[in-house]
C-alpha cells in the first residue's frame, strides 16, 4: 500500500496486486497487476478486471506525484461520441482529417478518454476525444 499526498489518513491510497491472484480471469497474465484507488478497483473500458503493466503503472504514479488528484481524472464523465459519428481530428503537421469513428469512447490507461478512428490516409489509429470535434458527413460543425 502506498499513501500519496499527506502524512494523516486524507492522502491518496494505491494498492498492488499481483494478477497472479486471479488466474481464472482473462488477461490475467503474470507480470500484470490490478490496481486499487482510495479502496475502489480501477476498471478501464468497461471490463470487470483491468490488469496493469509495470510501465503503466509506473505512468498512473507519476501522474499522481506530479499532479495531485490525476487519478481521479479516470472517473471523468464519458464523451459524448458515438460509433459511425463523423469527426474532424487536427493530426500532426497542422493536417486536419475528417474522420469515421470506428468506436465508442473507451477510458484508455493514460486516463483519457480515446477512440478508433479509421481513414483510407491516415488508417487506423486510436485519438484522444479532446482532439474530436463532432461533425456531419458534409464536415459541418454538429452543435448538440
Amino acid at each position: 500500500m502506498l499513501r500519496i499526498g499527506s502524512k494523516d489518513r486524507k492522502g491518496t491510497i494505491l494498492e498492488i496486486y499481483s494478477a497472479e491472484l486471479w488466474p481464472d480471469q482473462h488477461g490475467a497474465d503474470s507480470g500484470l497487476y490490478r490496481v486499487r484507488i482510495n479502496e475502489r478497483w480501477v476498471i478501464i473500458g468497461g471490463q470487470k478486471y483491468t490488469f496493469f503493466t509495470p510501465e503503466a503503472l509506473g505512468q498512473l504514479l507519476a501522474k499522481e506525484l506530479a499532479a495531485p488528484g490525476a487519478l481521479e481524472a479516470l472517473e471523468r464523465p464519458k464523451p459524448n461520441f458515438r460509433k459511425g459519428q463523423w469527426a474532424r481530428w487536427h493530426g500532426p503537421n497542422y493536417r486536419t482529417y475528417q474522420v469515421k469513428l470506428g468506436s465508442d469512447p473507451f477510458l484508455w490507461i493514460d486516463g483519457q478518454w480515446r477512440v478508433w478512428v479509421a481513414d483510407l490516409k491516415i488508417g487506423q489509429r486510436m485519438i484522444c476525444c479532446d482532439e474530436l470535434v463532432h461533425v456531419d458527413r458534409f464536415g459541418r460543425e454538429v452543435t448538440s
